[in-house]
């Protein structure tokens, strides 16, 4: 067929205004024309972000932290070059949320001195989209301080060096409840630490002594009714199980008591120590501790309630050892591997 010279200039015209049209757009969320930066996590109800789950959080073992990003697109034509985002702490909707339900009752808004946020954040060109990351750093130290609590952070992004914040989505919350990210982050490990025995004098007198060892081992010797002990401090979470124990050695007692207590009560020089009851024990008029012994305290006690505690609160609690009584034995009684754990 036989196209006319208007025809085809008709053609070129139509083909030269649609290519001028033609709307390069960055891929992914928001991807429109207005160019426009954002929370992509704004979207959802109230802008509420379930931190442990819903963000990549990072534990930094370095600066003891536990790290939650959150990010920021900037949705428009396609153009990538990168600019600056500042950020800031918003709070002002938590409280109504609490009382409409959206978050938990048991719900406090993070303190500050607890944590640190991303102040300015570059936005720069990741997998065809333009984006930066606000992160919020909580200290690991202050999350006892939360136990039994949710805790909640509002988030705003504003000023960006080029281009315009979505005021409709430029704030989201984050928050998270501590008891279940101290379940994830903290490890069934032994919390105690050998540098940190505290030698603990219950009469005055020098008949019984601790030997506190930098190997770990503790050495407990004499008798003629002196009566001694050791102690450390740990932080325990609420209603979670802790159990103790350690490998005790010796050739024999005679009218001797080696007792094992744990308990928020923290020991006085001077004074005797028996909060709570002993939790795990040898006991010479038990029928324990009389003959020579090797073995762990769980395995050859004759007294004590349970070596497994819980506390209904969150907080210091004290490991007490202390022995006393007529003659510990030649060789006196070695404690090693001692061993305080979270089992629950």
């Amino acid at each position: 067929m036989r196209i006319t010279s208007s025809i085809l200039k008709s053609l070129v015209l139509t083909l030269l205004v649609f290519t001028a049209c033609k709307q390069e757009t960055i891929q992914g969320i928001k991807a429109t024309e207005a160019v426009k930066v954002y929370f992509p996590d704004a979207e959802k109800p109230n802008g509420l972000i379930e931190a442990i789950s819903k963000t990549n959080m990072v534990v930094d073992t370095v600066a003891e932290t536990v790290n939650f990003p959150v990010p920021v697109y900037r949705g428009g034509f396609y153009n990538l070059e990168q600019f600056t985002v500042d950020a800031s702490v918003d709070n002002s909707a938590i409280d109504a949320l609490i009382l409409s339900g959206d978050l938990p009752a048991n719900t406090v808004i993070l303190t500050p001195g607890t944590y640190s946020i991303t102040q300015k954040d570059t936005v720069k060109k990741s997998s065809d989209i333009l984006k930066g990351t606000i992160t919020t750093r909580v200290k690991k130290s202050s999350l006892i301080d939360y136990a039994g609590k949710t805790v909640a952070l509002g988030l705003k992004i504003s000023n960006p060096s080029m281009y315009e914040v979505n005021e409709d989505l430029s704030k989201v919350i984050i928050y998270f409840n501590v008891d279940d990210l101290l379940d994830r982050i903290t490890p069934k490990d032994n919390m105690i630490d050998k540098a940190n025995w505290v030698n603990l004098r219950i009469n005055n007198d020098e008949n019984v002594k601790f030997e506190i060892n930098p190997n770990g081992k503790i050495l407990a010797t004499g008798g003629n009714w002196g009566h001694a002990g050791v102690y450390q401090a740990v932080e325990v979470r609420a209603n979670k199980s802790y159990k103790v124990d350690m490998k005790v050695k010796g050739s024999g007692a005679t009218d001797v008591w080696f007792e094992v207590y744990v308990s928020k009560k923290e020991p006085t020089q001077g004074s005797d120590y028996s909060e709570n009851g002993t939790r795990i024990g040898l006991n010479t008029w038990n029928g324990c501790g009389n003959t020579s012994f090797d073995d762990l305290l769980s395995k050859i006690k004759c007294a004590g309630s349970s070596n497994v505690v819980t506390f209904p609160t969150a907080g210091t609690v004290y490991i007490v050892i202390k022995s006393g009584g007529g003659n510990l034995g030649t060789t006196g009684i070695t404690m090693s591997a001692v061993d305080f754990r979270r089992i629950d």
